[in-house]
């Protein structure tokens, strides 16, 4: 008898011991799988001195909110949050502060912007013929909250001459007259250095920080799905909200939960930004994209009926010029280059 509780005793030790190990090999495939090494976005070295604003450093990235130091740019995973102050909530209810981000970051067309918020130079635009920002998009100003946005797209064939430029489309959402911050799931070209299509959700700017979502591989012809919400009951002021960016054809999405950082009346159906681009073939190749099935809905979760989607070109007379255009209605919005 005592022969055989030693043996179930000595069994018992092993099950246990291999039920700790298997356990242990768990949680490091786990820390792992979290600390994977963070895709890197594109650089701005990697665009010719010629395709970005004067004084841009070579060092600094591309991103869709402008160029930024690499260090400024934070990824949030998922289930974490973003916080009004910068603060990420981790999922076991930690949470942190990055690093603040003491650097300037340029927008679009190279306006230098302190850490703070203030502007310090003047708009210096590249005289090289070269896009280099917003190039069109459909939106409109909404006189009370909006509480949601959602659309759906393609992603366009990749472009036919596939160099160092950086394409995003996207619809989303800021406030006026102040913009703090925009919302925004994006479907980018070579972001991240690859030459390929990802999407990830993104929210700019706390204290000169921009921040996003995991990015996820995505391919020509796959169908999208941004869907940009506030998860609070209908009627809330609400400062959770989730950007979900969703590739239907695959299951994977990429969501980023966040503070919109205030009340959000700028509205945007869909958006063509680019950096670097100077011919019109460094495009996609399909030359369009429609973002379908757009709904919006106020603060207090009624959708509206007609967004009265009006047609902007902030690209205006900047070369090259490539046979711009758009069509809107009140659920689509088609971009054209």
């Amino acid at each position: 008898m005592k022969r055989f509780t030693h043996k179930r005793l000595s069994w018992i030790g092993a099950s246990i011991l291999m039920t700790m190990t298997m356990l242990g090999l768990s949680s490091m495939a786990q820390a792992a799988e979290n600390t994977k090494p963070e895709l890197a976005v594109t650089a701005v070295s990697t665009l010719s001195s010629t395709q970005r604003p004067e004084g841009v450093p070579s060092d600094f990235v591309v991103t869709p909110n402008g160029y930024f130091a690499a260090s400024c740019v934070q990824t949030v995973h998922a289930n974490e949050k973003l916080h009004k102050d910068g603060s990420i909530q981790h999922a076991n209810g930690l949470v942190s502060k990055p690093a603040t981000c003491s650097k300037a970051h340029y927008s679009l067309n190279g306006t230098r912007i302190e850490a703070n918020g203030a502007i310090s130079v003047a708009a210096r635009r590249n005289t090289h013929p070269s896009i280099s920002g917003w190039v069109i998009d459909t939106d409109y100003t909404s006189s009370s909250s909006i509480g949601r946005i959602v659309a759906s797209w393609t992603v366009p064939t990749a472009p036919s001459n596939a160099g160092s430029q950086v394409i995003y489309f996207f619809p989303g959402l800021e406030q006026l007259p102040t913009v703090q911050s925009i919302l925004q799931p994006v479907l980018g070209w070579n972001g991240y250095g690859d030459s390929a299509w990802t999407l990830a959700s993104w929210n700019c700017c706390v204290d000169g920080t921009t921040f996003h979502s995991d990015p996820i591989n995505v391919s020509d012809g796959d169908q999208v799905i941004g869907d940009t919400y506030s998860t609070c009951a209908a009627g809330a002021s609400c400062s959770n909200w989730a950007i979900v960016s969703t590739d239907v054809s695959t299951g994977q999405n990429s969501t980023l939960n966040t503070d919109p950082y205030g009340s959000l009346t700028w509205v945007f159906g869909g958006v063509l930004e680019a950096y670097g681009v100077d011919t019109c073939d460094q495009y996609p190749a399909s030359g369009t994209i429609s973002f379908t099935n757009i709904a919006v809905y106020t603060q207090d979760g009624n959708q509206v009926a007609s967004p009265p989607w009006g047609k902007s070109y902030p690209v205006g007379s900047q070369s090259p010029q490539c046979n711009y255009g758009i069509d809107a209605t009140s659920s689509t919005s088609t971009l054209n280059y």
